[in-house]
């Protein structure tokens, strides 16, 4: 019995031990320090909301408590502050923007003052430049102020890069940028805080949380570079017929890898095939690279590259449908549906309103006016539209499940009185009475096998077939993107093998008729990856950032109309402006 007390007291003094040593912090409100959104609307416009850059913002984050390293920050919530949620200092590239903020820290303490944060527009990370100056006020009224350097207690928040003072501890994917924030500590005095404020200088501060609190040491991030999957891959049967280079296609199939540069392709044909170049898209005669450069920035998103691909024309980033000073341009697709009769089909594994399919149909100045791209895709009268569920919430009115629209309209139920089924799997898109038009959204999960977009391309073939006047028809693979950005090989590889197979549905269908072109390339490059064999006969694979780069694109073709592309290099606006002048289009037709 003795033994049995001494051993419980020995666990309970263990237990107070170890609740004497657990580490003490306190979040920080930042109040009236907040001075802007997570959001944003629309880039450029200076009304608010993160670094004013549109869609390309920090929607993402949830708030609530976030801890990172044991270290817990407060993250606000746009709707409750109404959109007083964070500081964020604008420096010379945003000089509308506020130039100081201040929170009020009501004499708490703590031995060390913790961020959570990211700077954009920086230098470069050796000159070690500052960003900003933070000074905190102590109680008693003396200060000490930090000159917080990009490339040592800072980093890019659309960059991977962590350093000495900043580590790398929360990233997420915003439909435009694999973004990040770090946490850095900076040494406080043993006496109460009054208040910590904030000064831009070299570049723009984002400063989402702070807290005080004991010192601990803050681990980041680390990259994971392993591939162990195993898939299914497709072959060509019989080789490819032999067709007029020459001779005017009478459909279109444009197959896009959203983010898929050749680096991807070299990774899946290594892993999968044991040597470069055994894809199935790489069989095609064509093969030729492609500039994929927006207007006013060498780096494209997705928006202004769809723009590119459907119009032919050159446009701003987040752009869709719109030149740079919101004209509208028509699309191939559009003019193709209008002028000649031929059907048109998107098909995707994002949402159909996101904005690589948004390019087909779509003209809005934002690509995150999610609620205007799916009114434009319900009014589009194309013939098939299936994209991911998540999407679908923008086609219902909110109080109807978990509807976002504002206007309350159930765009769905408009759908299916003018004529379209709604289909939410395969086996009800095979099923699809053969007179009606298809709008589809598949459940989480249905899009993330090798064959599902091959699956759908060929029962989309089939009923596009029918139509004696011909076909344009898009289809995307979204997850070679996510795979760029989040530096995921298994996500570069899986979606590389969904382009193939979709690939593979495509030249068996244009082989066997001889008057179908199909084209294959990529929106832009995400995440400069490569890969190579070394000498000891493993698998290498590397990326050297989480964002687009401008890194040309693989370009393949077979098929009539193939030999225009054929040269050294191309513009993504050939492919928009080549099919308009081969089917006779009047893209300069106001929508």
């Amino acid at each position: 019995m003795e033994k049995s007390v001494r051993v419980l007291i020995c666990l309970l003094f263990a237990s107070a031990l170890s609740l004497a040593a657990a580490p003490s912090f306190t979040p920080l409100p930042l109040g009236k320090g907040a001075n802007t959104a997570f959001a944003d609307k629309e880039a450029d416009d200076r009304l608010g909301g993160w670094i004013d850059l549109g869609g390309n913002d920090l929607s993402v984050i949830k708030s609530g408590r976030l801890k990172v390293s044991g270290i817990p920050f407060d993250i606000l919530s746009d709707k409750a502050t109404r959109g007083k949620s964070c500081i964020v200092l604008g420096g010379p590239m945003r000089p509308y923007l506020p130039a100081n903020a201040e929170i009020p820290v009501a004499g708490k303490q703590g031995a060390m003052l913790y961020l959570l944060h990211g700077a954009a527009w920086c230098p470069p990370a050796k000159a070690l430049k500052v960003t900003g100056l933070l000074t905190v006020e102590y109680a008693d009224g003396s200060t000490k102020e930090w000159r917080v350097r990009f490339g040592r207690d800072v980093a890019d928040w659309a960059k991977p890069n962590a350093y000495k003072n900043a580590a790398r501890v929360w990233t997420a994917y915003n439909s435009n940028t694999q973004v990040s924030l770090f946490a850095s500590k900076f040494k406080l005095e043993p006496k109460p805080v009054k208040s910590v404020r904030f000064a831009a200088r070299e570049s723009a501060w984002m400063v989402v949380a702070v807290t005080l609190g004991d010192d601990v040491k803050i681990s980041g991030i680390k990259p994971d570079l392993k591939l162990d999957k195993t898939y299914v891959a497709p072959t060509l049967e019989k080789p490819l017929a032999a067709f007029d280079p020459n001779a005017v296609p009478k459909n279109v199939i444009l197959i896009i890898g959203d983010g898929m540069g050749p680096g991807a392709l070299q990774l899946t044909s290594l892993y999968q095939h044991k040597a470069e170049g055994r894809l199935v898209m790489e069989q095609l005669p064509v093969d030729t690279r492609c500039a994929t450069v927006s207007l006013g920035d060498r780096v494209t998103d997705s928006a202004a590259s769809a723009t590119a691909l459907a119009a032919g024309i050159k446009t701003k980033n987040s752009r869709l449908g719109m030149t740079e000073d919101k004209q509208v341009v028509i699309s191939v697709p559009e003019a193709a549906f209008r002028q000649k009769g031929k059907s048109v089909a998107l098909i995707t594994s994002d949402a159909i309103n996101d904005a690589t399919p948004a390019g087909f149909y779509a003209h809005v100045p934002a690509r995150n006016y999610y609620e205007e791209i799916a009114a434009s895709a319900a009014a589009s009268g194309y013939d098939i539209l299936i994209g991911g569920v998540k999407g679908k919430p923008w086609f219902l009115g909110k109080g109807t499940g978990d509807g976002k629209r504002e206007d309350g309209r159930n765009l769905i139920k408009e759908m299916t009185s003018a004529g379209y089924v709604c289909i939410e799997s395969q086996a009800a898109f095979e099923q699809a009475p053969a007179g009606k038009r298809v709008i589809g959204f598949m459940p989480a999960g249905t899009l993330d096998s090798e064959t599902c977009l091959g699956d759908l391309t060929k029962t989309a073939l089939a009923r596009l077939a029918r139509n004696d006047k011909g076909f344009f028809m898009m289809v995307e693979c979204a997850i070679t993107d996510k795979g760029g950005h989040g530096n995921d090989p298994e996500l570069s590889v899986r979606g590389t093998l969904q382009v193939d197979w979709a690939v593979k549905a495509a030249l068996e269908f244009a082989s066997a008729r001889g008057d179908t072109l199909v084209m294959v390339t990529a929106d832009h490059e995400t995440g400069a990856l490569s890969a190579k064999i070394n000498a000891g006969g493993k698998l290498v694979i590397s990326y050297d950032t989480t964002s687009h780069t401008d890194i040309p694109v693989r370009f393949l073709a077979y098929g009539p109309g193939s030999a225009r592309f054929d040269r050294p290099l191309i513009d993504n606006t050939d492919v928009g402006r080549i099919i308009g002048k081969l089917w006779g289009l009047d893209l300069s037709a106001q929508k």
